[in-house]
């Protein structure tokens, strides 16, 4: 048998992957938002709940400022579309600017976003800056923002000084895009969002939502000689790692985002580095875009083995 995964539209709309030889649908939802605002503790408590059995493993590529987490699972729940079973993956980007080129290379054949917004009255600017980037990294990747599947987090609700909800919508200009209000440290709300992201993306593909730009080229390779925008406090070493088993978490994960208490000195976020950057930038993003390149052909390495296992018992048979 001939190649068996690959990106084609389906029915001529999202960029969904079709595998045809475990007959299956892959969908592809991307994390985003500023720094620190809570992409990653959203991913690490999805995949932490104990409900989640059918899932890939966790690939992290991580500095001392932001992480980069990979992992794909199938929501059984969710039945077919065509015929063909549903497969979720999910991505975080790093939120600083110094990754960018990352964050278009992540945002690549994505077919919805999760946009995470730290909700304290200080991160406003923070937001804003990165709900443009987003937009623009979505038109640079040829898909349209008015028309991918987007759903808002309005995350860290449990701080005090945080904006209201209606302050937040006005100035991010969210329009008709679901809202999700959240605190992903006790895991208030993420089941929410996620469950709200990919009925977005599922309605998308069933009503036929085209969400190409076509009259735009193509991403082209990242321009590395770029180095406008990065801060002192940008870089970092990044790190991959694999795990197979879910990270720990401080508290039982609430599917049903009841709110659970946690022990201050437990926030992941406390004892964050703030590191000076000890090596040349520009090759620091060359590593850094590298080890993501590197990532994705794991998790592609990984399925592929599967399909040629499911492929042998076939034939076996």
């Amino acid at each position: 048998m001939d190649a068996i995964l690959f990106r084609v539209p389906f029915h001529a709309t999202p960029m969904v992957l079709i595998n045809k030889a475990i007959n299956e649908v892959t969908v592809k939802l991307v994390y985003y938002g500023p720094g620190l605002c809570g992409k990653t503790t959203n991913l690490e408590k999805i995949y932490a709940n104990p409900r989640l059995e059918n899932k890939g493993k966790m690939i992290s590529m991580s500095t001392e400022t932001d992480r980069t987490l990979f992992f794909d699972f199938m929501p059984m729940e969710l039945g077919t579309i065509a015929g063909q079973k549903v497969r979720v993956q999910l991505y975080t980007v790093p939120g600083q600017v110094f990754y960018d080129a990352t964050r278009k290379l992540v945002l690549r054949g994505a077919d919805g976003v999760v946009f995470v917004a730290d909700s304290q009255d200080s991160m406003q600017g923070s937001n804003i800056e990165s709900l443009t980037n987003l937009k623009t990294n979505l038109r640079i990747n040829r898909l349209d923002p008015d028309k991918v599947a987007i759903v808002y987090q309005f995350n860290k609700r449990d701080l005090p000084n945080v904006s209201s909800v209606d302050d937040m919508r006005a100035y991010m200009h969210v329009g008709d895009a679901p809202v999700v209000e959240a605190s992903a440290i006790t895991g208030t709300g993420v089941t929410q969002t996620l469950r709200a992201a990919v009925a977005r993306i599922l309605d998308n593909v069933k009503n036929n939502v085209d969400t190409t730009l076509y009259d735009v080229a193509p991403l082209a390779a990242p321009d590395m000689s770029q180095k406008a925008g990065v801060a002192t406090h940008s870089a970092g070493t990044p790190k991959l790692s694999m795990k197979s088993e879910p990270p720990p978490v401080s508290a039982p994960f609430d599917t049903d985002d009841v709110p659970v208490q946690v022990e201050l000195d437990e926030d992941p976020f406390a004892n964050v580095a703030v590191a000076e950057p000890e090596v040349d930038e520009e090759l620091e993003e060359l590593v850094a875009n590298a080890r993501a390149v590197v990532a994705t052909l794991e998790v592609a390495l990984e399925r592929a083995r599967e399909n040629e296992r499911v492929l042998m018992a076939r034939l076996a048979r």
